[in-house]
């Protein structure tokens, strides 16, 4: 819910105390990992940080992630993700600036808080307005009570200050803006001489003794990596689910406890012409009440109509959706005036909302029911799985006797591939957590059972292990003389490069130096920065370039052949011009921005180091543990 108050604020200091917040996981790591913060999960100075309000925090930030991942991301992944961590970081920021505004004697008065409280968009009801029912609703619903949420607010705005009085006057001369700009702007042109490896001839057939002492020299690429017979013991919650009733009691509490997902929104399609005067939206609407279609008076006051398809109320401006869902189907409506304009439409369809019964979606329900209980299932028998292997019952066993599956995958490498490579498993839920799982255990072994995403667990066997090894010359010779060729090739165009480049540095031209090469591309540049202006020149000779004087010339290898570069221009970039003044402005925000990250960064390190933190991680770890 804070979040709430802290989208609005919207300042760049806000933005640098999350900035600030990452460096601290660099420099301090998650936290002291200390035992004996008794009762909190985190201790500030005197200050501790309860499991109920770190779980609050992890809640909204959850909730946040799901929004942009989508309803698919669950509480595992966000663990993964560090949330937890996270979270915990940002209550102990927060009272590391808390303390530090109480020491400075900031007080923050009531109408300054009340004033932010009345502003947060989520509390306006319908009509643009504070609703103080609308905000104690939700306040309740992110588990606040309405003077935990007045406190809170009044603690970000003090630490807002705090932020704001040590990054304030963060600035750096404009000079050195200025300064960036003609580095990164800077443009420079060349002329090429591209060489490429597959234009040189072959060279002579290698004899037995130079094949054999490359493909030794070049044991990495003809290396078979190791494979190993995996069997894989699967609990899966959707082959759970297919055995599971619902009862009608069970249905019907689903359905009342999500009732909200069974509510249809009424939906309107209307065609709606936006003027700028009341006079030409009076005509229209008299047009239209007159028996034209409101395209033909559209057309008539010269502009045009448009139409909106199936809109819920809440995708119209304020303004116009109650009128437009007040309004009968087929008559005209208006004027009714918003940010865009004055209004007048037609609606022309409407689709009524209301609730779906439970028979209707009764399926849906049920597999929904369904999945749930086969979730609490699959923690229960990955348990119980568990307990059959630790008391020695043999996989395939174990796994019947909870409802499992084996699957068998034979001789396949740490990426899924069989010896002729040809990818094994892909099916298989999170495949590439059971691949680095099963490759962790020695021959012979049976891992722990572990997860397997969020819907499945598993259990690893390692069969048999096949090591790594050379593969002979004799099973791998074309693919040995083909590289071996390739080589001799990179080599001679090398030459040839090394030559054009002397040319070039003795004043021939760029056609001159190139001529007698075979497939040897000459051309010049269009302007180019040094920041990746161009794919045709190799990284390491752009960066030369752009350090020398013109006429430099320089050799470097890409991915298909040899480039050599001749600077021949050097255009410097005008700080004077409009554009330039827009990106200079930007750079210097931008290193402003920088600087009192910094500045925050340091200041932060300074206040943990002067209260003291210490969270209690068995604690964390325990509370946020998966379930089993």
């Amino acid at each position: 819910m804070l979040q709430i108050i802290r989208s609005t604020a919207g300042s760049w200091v806000v933005k640098i105390l999350f900035v600030a917040l990452i460096i601290s996981f660099a420099v301090w790591g998650i936290g002291d990992i200390t035992r004996g913060v008794q009762g909190g999960v985190a201790k500030v100075g005197d200050t501790s940080i309860s499991p109920q309000e770190l779980d609050r925090e992890f809640r909204a930030q959850f909730n946040n992630m799901r929004q942009v991942l989508g309803p698919d991301f669950n509480e595992t992944q966000a663990r993964q993700f560090g949330l937890v961590d996270r979270a915990l970081e940002q209550l102990i920021q927060r009272a590391l600036l808390d303390k530090a505004a109480d020491d400075a004697g900031i007080r923050v008065a009531d109408e300054t808080v009340a004033e932010m409280v009345r502003k947060v968009p989520a509390f306006q009801g319908g009509l643009g307005q504070f609703d103080v029912n609308l905000m104690r609703a939700l306040l309740q619903q992110n588990g606040y009570t309405e003077q935990q949420f007045v406190e809170q607010v009044r603690a970000d705005i003090a630490q807002g200050d705090m932020a704001g009085a040590i990054t304030a006057g963060a600035t750096v001369p404009r000079t050195l803006a200025e300064a960036l700009f003609r580095h990164r702007e800077e443009q420079r042109r060349f002329d090429l001489v591209t060489i490429p490896n597959t234009a040189m001839p072959d060279a002579p057939a290698p004899d037995e003794a130079v094949l054999t002492q490359f493909h030794q020299e070049k044991a990495a690429r003809y290396t078979a990596p190791e494979y190993r017979t995996l069997n894989i013991a699967l609990l899966e919650a959707a082959a759970l689910a297919k055995d599971i009733e619902v009862s009608d009691e069970e249905a019907q509490e689903y359905y009342d406890t999500h009732a909200n997902e069974y509510i249809t929104q009424e939906r309107r399609s209307l065609t709606q012409v936006v003027v700028a005067d009341k006079a030409a939206a009076d005509s229209v609407l008299a047009a239209v009440n007159g028996g034209k279609t409101i395209q033909q008076a559209a057309a008539a006051a010269k502009t045009e109509a448009v139409d909106l398809a199936d809109v819920q109320k809440a995708d119209l401006p304020p303004e116009l959706a109650d009128p437009v869902f007040a309004a009968e189907k087929g008559k005209a409506g208006g004027p009714v005036e918003s940010a865009f304009g004055l209004h007048v439409f037609v609606v022309s369809d409407i689709k009524g909302g209301g609730t779906r019964a439970l028979a209707d979606v009764r399926t849906e329900v049920e597999a929904k029911v369904r999945q749930e209980k086969s979730i609490d299932r699959l923690y229960e028998l990955s348990t119980k799985l568990e307990d059959e292997l630790a008391g020695g019952t043999p996989l395939a066993e174990a796994v019947k006797a909870v409802g499992g599956r084996i699957v068998t995958l034979s001789s396949i490498d740490n990426q899924g591939r069989d010896m002729d490579g040809n990818v094994q498993g892909a099916d298989l839920p999170a495949v590439e957590t059971i691949l680095t799982n099963a490759f962790s255990l020695p021959a012979g072994q049976t891992g722990s059972v572990a997860e397997a995403g969020s819907n499945a667990f598993f259990a690893v066997q390692v069969e048999n292990v096949i090591p790594s090894a050379l593969r002979p010359l004799a099973d791998v010779r074309g693919r040995v003389l083909a590289d071996w060729q390739a080589e001799q090739k990179a080599a001679t165009a090398a030459k040839r490069a090394e030559e054009v480049a002397e040319k070039l540095r003795n004043g021939a031209t760029a056609q001159e130096a190139a001529a007698g090469i075979t497939g040897a591309l000459v051309q010049r540049t269009e302007p180019t920065r040094r920041a990746g202006g161009t794919t045709a020149i190799p990284a390491s000779v752009l960066e030369t370039l752009f350090a020398a004087k013109p006429d430099t010339v320089a050799t470097g290898a890409s991915q298909t052949g040899q480039v050599v570069a001749k600077l021949v221009e050097v255009i410097p970039a005008d700080p004077a011009t409009a554009q330039a003044a827009t990106a200079i402005a930007m750079l210097s925000s931008n290193q402003n921005q920088a600087l009192a990250s910094d500045l925050l960064a340091e200041y932060m390190a300074g206040l943990r180091a002067k209260y003291g933190v210490v969270i209690n991680r068995s604690l964390v770890d325990s509370l946020y543990r998966p379930q089993e």
